[in-house]
């Protein structure tokens, strides 16, 4: 059965995993390009490693926003 918690628990804990995730797959990507782990060409690499960080920032600050007004996840 789904019934883990209260709908409004449900839902923090939903947006916690989906931050979470955003940040990691952002951060894997940078570990990529880091890596050299990237199609031959890609010239771009430090303004796509300052999208990605942005991403991670945003990920990181949405998670503590929703945590110090509606949690303590």
């Amino acid at each position: 059965m789904r019934d883990a918690g209260t709908i409004r628990e449900r839902i923090f804990n939903s947006l916690i995993q989906r931050y979470k995730a955003d940040g990691e797959e952002a951060l894997v990507k940078i570990d990529a390009l880091l890596k050299g782990e990237v199609v031959p060409g890609h010239y771009a690499l430090t303004e796509d490693i300052d999208k990605l960080l942005t991403k991670v920032a945003d990920a990181e600050e949405k998670m503590a926003t929703l945590r110090r007004h509606y949690g303590t996840n």
